[in-house]
């Protein structure tokens, strides 16, 4: 089974961390290899390709796939702050940044429902072997 995650990191005021693919901005996401913490691999992912360290312990979407295989893809909770950090463009990479939510073009149907979770902060925690694992926290 593919198991694939996306972090959303939110503002108040309507911003998301990004990172720039082939397609245009997206959220930072990835897939978690056979075997390993899909909490502590999602942190990893977050921190190589923005920058931002945030420990990631709640998903705000959760999607089952059956075609043409089994996949399962959360969409993680990253964080929401008031606004962008203080200093935070000095800090990430040049292909992410904090944008507009207009700036995530198209959006598939999992991540417009995490949005709206977000925005109403619904969340589910991410447990693994039925618990919360430690590294998940910050």
């Amino acid at each position: 089974m593919l198991i694939t995650f996306m972090v959303l990191a939110t503002t108040r005021d309507g911003h998301l961390l990004m990172v720039q693919g082939t397609d245009g901005w997206t959220l930072p996401h990835g897939t978690i290899p056979p075997g390993r913490c899909p909490v502590l691999t999602a942190r990893e992912t977050l921190m190589e390709t923005t920058g931002y360290d945030r420990g990631v312990t709640d998903a705000y979407a959760i999607s089952l796939t059956h075609h043409p295989h089994v996949s399962l893809t959360y969409v993680l909770d990253g964080g929401h702050t008031p606004t962008i950090p203080t200093g935070a463009h000095k800090h990430l990479p040049t292909n992410a940044a904090w944008l507009p939510l207009r700036e995530l073009h198209e959006p598939p149907p999992i991540v417009r429902n995490a949005l709206t979770a977000a925005a109403q902060r619904r969340r589910v925690p991410v447990l693994v072997n039925g618990e919360r694992p430690d590294a998940a926290y910050t």
